[in-house]
């Protein structure tokens, strides 16, 4: 009578060093990790295109239906005979704005002095780029007056005009310590 192995060392010497598959295995193994391929039907993908594009369509007619109607011009004659209003790209000339602008750009020149010369040719450098843009961007409003883009550049440069001066003066404050600039 054969005592099986009591450790697991004899057990796995007791194991057969190699093994033979069945011929026939190979095709269902192969079967088995080739993927599937199905056919597919192109009426799924047509029936939901034709939903996507009736809804689109109700959505435009809905709201083509909704809209408010736009009176003729002809009889909107009280637009027309209004005078036209000039319209000017210069600074605001509110005495508030006008008395903090110039605080700010006096502490601005003060503090730009208490910085290393190379740093302080930089800013200005910076600062004649900013207002020549400016310049630049006025000139073509003068020609084409309700241009979003160059109302928008107008305005951007005048901040940018605005933080340099409030960076200068932020970052020299003498409260604050030795410059980092």
């Amino acid at each position: 009578m054969n005592h099986p192995p009591t450790s697991l060392d004899e057990q796995l010497a007791a194991l057969p060093r190699s093994i033979e598959p069945p011929q026939d295995l190979w095709p269902q193994i192969e079967a088995a990790i080739r993927p599937r391929r199905r056919s597919r039907s192109p009426w799924p993908l047509a029936l939901a295109a034709s939903v996507v594009v009736a809804a689109v369509s109700i959505m435009v007619t809905w709201k083509l239906v909704r809209a408010p109607a736009v009176p003729p011009l002809a009889s909107n004659t009280a637009a027309l005979t209004q005078p036209a209003t000039a319209v000017s790209f210069a600074l605001p000339q509110q005495a508030a704005y006008l008395v903090a602008r110039a605080d700010l750009e006096q502490v601005f020149r003060e503090r730009l002095q208490l910085l290393r010369p190379d740093t302080r040719a930089k800013i200005e450098a910076n600062l004649a780029i900013i207002r020549t843009a400016n310049d630049s961007i006025r000139r073509s409003l003068e020609a084409d007056p309700a241009s979003p883009l160059l109302l928008q550049q107008l305005q951007s440069t005048q901040q940018q005009e605005i933080n340099l001066y409030t960076n200068v003066a932020r970052n020299t404050d003498p409260a604050i310590g030795r410059s980092s600039l």
